[in-house]
């Protein structure tokens, strides 16, 4: 991309490039709207924007999972801003929103959602207003409704036969 920190403008290229990075989530004017956004967030114009730079975003500072988000994304560049994004735009897939949250929630980077992982999140979440006893109680709920959830939905796939929903032979 021909893209540099101090660029103020970008090409037609430099935005269809972002176009389908971001899987066609926003049109010409907002990825112009989203550099100009960028750009200001950049304070030193490193073409990358950093944690405390990333929190000075008055929408995310207010959110209990901000230190979250950032420790996601830290020292995040336009393309992947852009993506980031994305993840909250109308037009975003379900899957994209799960994708989004599954990589804030999974905060040991495992590809697991553990219960430990879920405990951090709780915490971030409901902050000092619940102890440690209430946090476990809720997470313990939590993994039991999970739990019957997939059972119930592995009744649904064996359909009333029990078979798997059937098929040939």
């Amino acid at each position: 991309m021909g893209l540099t920190a101090s660029s103020l403008n970008l090409t037609q290229y430099d935005v269809e490039e972002v176009q389908e990075y971001c899987g066609e989530r926003f049109n010409h004017r907002e990825i112009q709207c989203l550099y100009k956004r960028f750009r200001s967030l950049d304070k030193r114009h490193k073409g990358y924007i950093s944690e405390d730079e990333l929190l000075s975003i008055p929408e995310l500072a207010i959110s209990p999972l901000a230190q979250r988000v950032v420790q996601v994304f830290h020292n995040i560049n336009f393309k992947d801003f852009v993506r980031m994004l994305a993840a909250f735009s109308d037009r975003a897939s379900r899957e994209e929103k799960l994708e989004f949250m599954f990589r804030v929630y999974d905060v040991d980077r495992d590809g697991f959602i553990s219960l430990s992982d879920l405990e951090t999140i709780v915490k971030h979440l409901v902050g000092s207003s619940l102890n440690e006893e209430q946090v476990a109680e809720l997470i313990t709920r939590a993994m039991g409704e999970l739990s019957a959830m997939r059972e119930e939905n592995k009744q649904k796939e064996k359909g009333p036969s029990g078979n798997g929903g059937g098929g040939s032979g």
